[in-house]
């Protein structure tokens, strides 16, 4: 029997539960306090708190777990680290946009337009920052912790890459809207997965999430 198979199920099943519903809430629970828009040093905290959360999975992992970050992806980066990053950023702005838009053009930009409008008051340079840091935090969340302890508890990895996948798009509806967060951050999220299973290395998925996310905050905001 593996160590991984040796997981205290009930602290992995809660830090579960927090990797998965953790990032929404971090979008409800501040527009109900503080409104969609609240002030530069108020989404400053939030944000902080936000990386918090992958901190915190980082250290059950080491910690409560006692496994080595290997267990969730995280490995020595090397050139090819670097040039999986590369193709996987370059995969996820190519594809992406060819399905969502369709889906845009069918069911309107209501909930995409909302969240334009309350990133482009912020300064670049907090999105820039913002938008590397959250994609890395989500990688850390949604592909390296949750695809791998899912496949211990479930016994099957296609299981656990299904629910990541899918409840990575679903997360992603109150910030964007249905049909945004269904039409391009569930493809988006399936094409990460997808990556993350072929090459197991959570660093290049960091690095294209994060890089992806800055680019777009500089190029596709006012």
């Amino acid at each position: 029997m593996s160590r991984q198979t040796r997981l205290p199920r009930l602290t992995t099943s809660l830090s579960l539960v927090a990797a998965l519903i953790g990032p929404p809430l971090f979008v409800v629970v501040p527009n109900w306090l503080f409104g969609r828009s609240p002030a530069l040093p108020i989404q400053a905290v939030l944000h902080i708190l936000f990386c918090g959360l992958a901190a915190l999975i980082v250290w059950v992992v080491m910690r409560r777990e006692r496994l080595p970050l290997e267990s969730i992806g995280v490995r020595r980066p090397n050139w090819s680290t670097l040039g999986s990053a590369i193709v996987l950023w370059g995969l996820t702005m190519a594809l992406t946009p060819l399905i969502s838009q369709p889906v845009l053009d069918t069911f309107g930009k209501n909930g995409l337009e909302a969240g334009v409008h309350e990133l482009a008051v912020l300064p670049i340079w907090f999105r820039v920052i913002a938008g590397f840091t959250g994609g890395m935090v989500e990688e850390v969340l949604y592909r390296g912790y949750a695809i791998e302890r899912l496949s211990v508890l479930t016994g099957r990895r296609w299981v656990a890459a299904s629910a990541s996948a899918g409840i990575f798009g679903l997360a992603h509806i109150p910030m964007w809207g249905v049909a945004f967060s269904l039409g391009a951050d569930l493809p988006f999220g399936i094409l990460m997965t997808i990556f993350y299973l072929w090459r197991r290395d959570l660093v290049a998925n960091m690095m294209a999430h994060g890089g992806g996310l800055s680019v777009a905050m500089l190029t596709d905001l006012p």
